[in-house]
């Protein structure tokens, strides 16, 4: 573990009163630093060690906070962090949805690559047991972290930033910019998914998604780039929009119930688009329960591919996302922030795509249009 203090002697003003007060113990810490600059833990740990983007003024900011307060990192922390343990962590939402075995897969063949091993841990959505995670990686002087899911805010950053522990995604203007990335290719996907549901004729289209338990929540990009293109789309085109939500954490089987019995309460939906890998199985077996047939009945669509997704029959429809190639460059990030290196790009490649398979297909026609046909002379 990194102890980041310093002694100094505290700058006085004219009238010889101390212009930052002295701690109890004599030493100022990074959280002095932060507090005086008026910017994160964070931050400070970036602009100081040099791991990561910081917007110049924001630097000099730090940097004069810094030398105003006396503060220096000691040379216990820094000798202690440049002694490797070769580990990594990466915390994923759950090792359940195979889309997130596909990003451990490549986070595991970049570190083996450069002779780390990788120690996986999942978070369950929980900003609780994903901070009691990063202690436990901080106790264990692992070299940095990859984050498969961010549920926790700013704060758990600052459980990282304290020990000079480098992460990826990064706080701060990168990591946003990789979120604007990624949302602005899951939209456009969404979107080409959208109207090809609008153009094989379907007229109402239901999103099955999981209700957030107590603590957690969904990150804003995800509804963005999901629901909202959705409703967007398919608002504009006179489609009838509605959401099912299933509780999370019960069996399967009650979990696709629930589905079964929105399916038989009336819903004339003749398209049903998953919100993530998780609730499409949920989703299909559902619908089976409810005695419907892919793509006959009803037209289904899932977001985020796997090969069971290719497997089944018939094979689904999905929005795609090259996680492994994603998590191979996120973690290429970090080793380069480890060695102190610039990162070997600006970004990651995010390519999403909609890939249409055989469980999407034109509208049915419903019986009862079928029966009045039949009976026109």
């Amino acid at each position: 573990m990194v102890a980041v203090m310093a002694d100094f002697d505290p700058p006085r003003g004219s009238d010889g009163r101390r212009l930052v007060p002295r701690r109890q113990n004599g030493f100022v810490t990074i959280r002095d630093v932060a507090a005086d600059a008026g910017v994160s833990i964070a931050t400070v740990s970036r602009a100081l060690n040099n791991n990561g983007y910081v917007a110049g003024e924001v630097k000099k900011r730090v940097l004069a906070s810094s030398s105003r307060l006396g503060f220096r990192p000691s040379e216990r922390a820094r000798s202690m962090r440049n002694l490797r343990t070769m580990t990594i962590g990466a915390i994923l939402p759950e090792l359940v949805n195979p889309v997130n075995l596909e990003f451990l897969r490549g986070i595991e063949e970049a570190a083996n690559a450069r002779g780390y091993v990788v120690l996986v841990a999942t978070s369950q959505g929980s900003p609780d047991k994903e901070r009691e995670i990063l202690h436990r990686l901080v106790a264990e002087r692992t070299d940095g972290v990859v984050l498969g899911t961010f549920v926790g805010g700013r704060r758990n950053f600052d459980v990282l930033a304290e020990h000079h522990i480098p992460v990826v995604p990064p706080p701060g203007p990168l990591s946003s910019a990789l979120n604007a990335a990624w949302t602005l290719e899951e939209s456009a996907a969404t979107r080409q998914m959208a109207e090809r549901l609008v153009d094989l004729g379907h007229r109402k289209v239901t999103l099955v998604s999981g209700h957030q338990t107590a603590g957690t929540r969904s990150p804003s990009y995800y509804r963005r780039s999901r629901y909202e293109v959705l409703r967007d789309v398919l608002g504009r085109a006179g489609v009838e929009f509605d959401v099912v939500m299933i509780t999370r954490g019960v069996s399967e089987t009650l979990a696709a119930d629930e589905v079964a019995s929105a399916v038989t309460a009336g819903s004339a939906s003749t398209a049903w688009v998953a919100a993530n890998h998780l609730v499409l199985s949920t989703l299909l077996i559902g619908l089976g329960t409810a005695g419907l047939n892919i793509p006959e009945d009803v037209s289904v669509v899932g977001y985020g591919d796997s090969p069971w997704a290719t497997a089944y029959r018939p094979t689904l429809s999905v929005i795609s996302h090259d996680t492994y190639g994603e998590a191979l460059e996120l973690t290429a990030m970090l080793l380069a922030a480890i060695d102190g290196e610039p990162p070997p790009s600006t970004g990651i490649n995010y390519k999403a795509r909609f890939v249409e398979r055989q469980s999407t297909g034109p509208a049915p026609i419903r019986r009862k249009s079928r029966r009045s046909s039949a009976h026109r002379p």
